[in-house]
């Protein structure tokens, strides 16, 4: 028998960029763990509505969001979580949607973020 060479067949390591993006990953994960209660039953609630906004084209992707469409999303969350728990914050409303514009703000940005890694990951 003849002895043939191995084929050679291409190792990928992951790149540098994926190494970070999973520590980012595990990073947000605890620091949303250290989240006060009431913090992380809106996150949910944001989380949920940018689910449904995780899309090529959306508000979340623009370059520049448009101010009174992310209040008009933070409304709507805000609405959810009044209807859910309606103790929260039921003498500082203001504090309420406070609250849930700065966790969808931060949201936005750390899906962007994500959403950028990724894509420069594969092209």
């Amino acid at each position: 028998m003849d002895d043939f060479e191995k084929p050679v067949i291409p190792f990928f390591k992951p790149m540098l960029g994926d190494m970070k993006l999973q520590e980012m990953e595990d990073d947000y994960s605890y620091l949303q763990y250290l989240y006060p209660q009431i913090s992380r039953k809106i996150h949910d609630f944001v989380e949920e509505q940018c689910d449904r906004m995780e899309y090529e084209g959306s508000l979340m992707f623009d370059d520049y969001p448009d101010k009174t469409s992310l209040q008009l999303l933070a409304s709507v969350i805000q609405h959810d979580v009044q209807k859910k728990y309606p103790d929260a914050y039921e003498k500082a409303p203001e504090l309420l949607r406070d609250m849930i514009e700065v966790i969808l703000f931060h949201e936005i940005m750390y899906r962007r973020s994500r959403y950028r890694s990724r894509k420069r990951l594969y092209f």
